[in-house]
């Protein structure tokens, strides 16, 4: 079957034919396709095509070579089509109309035929596997369209294409929904082929991912990304971004009770759930209750010691206190009693920034290049006149281009 595949790609010189008188035959077009000779097989099957002796019976109505005629004609214009040999692309400015035409033509000439052409050894090619083929050829095309060109229309345009050969491929419409589509910025085509991808049964998450912010950012429609939201997290329980876009979605219509609610099924439902116990300490700590906050934190680090958001979580939690005792310090003036009591609040600082600091610590053993862990620690240790430990963390921030002198 690799040889038709020979056929589509295959660069041979360009040998004219200006001088030649050209006849109808589709045996001959077909030769000349198998030998690559593209030129030479377009300008026969165009005659071909052209010639009622060949395309109409004495009766008036089309010949049993018809079918056939037409199918070669799509064959050697996609090779036009897809070929990377630029004598052969110059022969037909916009080569895809024809091809769609001429399969057409042949469907409803021929609508149960299982083969037309043969390969190299006369063995007949099925006409599934031909468009197959001539599909791999449109979608390389757009591969490199995408990749090397970076022309996102037209790898998009060679997508759409590929998709006639092989409309319920769904590793096609899986590319053309989450990537070619969305770099074209057709987002109506990527929500198309995304819907048709699932209701094929694809099995990837992508999808839902690119239809759920498709709704939330391109169509401010939360309604519909907590379905899909919701659906994406019935099909990939195991996976730990669809809850977290679910409690943004909640945050965004201020829907946070519900969250909770949801979470907490999910937390009764699998014991093991790590994930639905660190987003239960967000959801409540959103909802000011820090007690519940701090116990699922804690309940998922329980179940994932080296799991890096609760601990980041619990850290802000707990350095909570001493934020409060710092608000308070800065809104203190010069005034004697000021002065005083800026002093009593200082020794109260410090303990609270004891209790904080191995938190933060924690976290930095866990994920040592966290800027938000790293700022968090340089502060606590400048307040703590810990001078040695704030030169380290001032070298690693400068290391890692954090730090602004």
């Amino acid at each position: 079957m690799k040889q038709l595949l020979v056929l589509l790609i295959i660069l041979l010189p360009f040998a004219g034919m200006a001088q030649k008188e050209v006849k109808p035959s589709i045996p001959k077009a077909e030769k000349a396709l198998k030998d690559g000779k593209i030129d030479e097989a377009k300008a026969i099957i165009d005659v071909t095509t052209a010639d009622p002796g060949t395309m109409v019976n004495k009766k008036g109505e089309p010949s049993k070579n018809a079918a056939k005629a037409w199918f070669l004609k799509g064959v050697i214009y996609a090779a036009i089509d897809t070929t990377k040999n630029e004598a052969f692309k110059s022969l037909e400015p916009n080569p895809f109309p024809i091809v769609k035409e001429s399969f057409e033509k042949t469907k409803q000439l021929d609508p149960d035929a299982k083969f037309y052409i043969s390969d190299a050894t006369g063995l007949p090619i099925l006409n599934e596997n031909v468009y197959n083929y001539i599909a791999q050829a449109y979608f390389n095309k757009a591969i490199s369209e995408y990749q090397e060109n970076k022309d996102y229309k037209k790898a998009l345009q060679y997508t759409e294409e590929t998709m006639y050969f092989i409309p319920e491929d769904t590793s096609v419409l899986l590319n053309a929904g989450v990537y070619f589509a969305p770099a074209a910025e057709e987002f109506e085509k990527a929500e198309q082929y995304m819907k048709k991808y699932i209701e094929k049964g694809g099995k990837s998450s992508d999808p839902y991912i690119m239809l759920i912010g498709i709704y939330f950012d391109k169509k401010k429609d939360l309604d519909q990304a907590l379905k899909y939201t919701q659906e994406a997290m019935a099909k990939f329980p195991n996976n730990p971004d669809f809850p977290q876009y679910e409690l943004n979605i909640y945050v965004k219509q201020n829907r946070l009770p519900e969250a909770r609610t949801a979470m907490e099924k999910k937390v009764k439902a699998d014991p093991s759930d790590k994930e639905s116990r660190y987003y239960l300490g967000v959801i409540n700590m959103e909802l000011k209750d820090y007690a519940a906050a701090r116990k699922w934190y804690e309940e998922s680090i329980k179940l994932d010691p080296q799991y890096f958001e609760p601990h980041l979580g619990l850290a802000e939690l707990v350095y909570q206190d001493a934020k409060v005792v710092k608000d308070e310090m800065a809104h203190l003036g010069i005034k004697p009693e000021e002065k005083k009591k800026k002093l009593e609040l200082d020794k109260v600082l410090v303990e609270k920034l004891k209790v904080a600091l191995p938190y933060y610590e924690q976290c930095e053993k866990i994920n040592p290049d966290e800027p938000k862990v790293l700022d968090q620690l340089y502060q606590i240790y400048r307040d703590l006149g810990m001078d040695a430990q704030v030169a380290r963390v001032e070298k690693k921030m400068k290391t890692l281009g954090l730090f602004d002198n």
